[in-house]
């Protein structure tokens, strides 16, 4: 499994989301977005907030959004 680190900016202040980077272990990833958070929490004028998600299997569409339709 991998974890991946996502900027997620302020929409308000039209601070922009960017995906930071992979990692392999959970805790490194939340190394990263710690420190991340300490240098960067304020950027382009607005907030930033460092969260880890789990990467998911790639070609595979999360549960909560079945609506969401494959090209073949």
């Amino acid at each position: 499994m991998s974890f991946i680190v996502v900027n997620i900016g302020c929409i308000e202040c039209g601070v922009s989301s960017n995906i930071v980077g992979v990692f392999e272990t959970e805790e490194r990833a939340n190394e990263v977005a710690c420190i991340c958070q300490r240098e960067y929490g304020w950027r382009e004028g607005g907030q930033n907030s460092f969260d880890v998600f789990d990467m998911p299997e790639i070609g595979k569409i999360h549960g909560d959004y079945t609506e969401c339709k494959e090209t073949p």
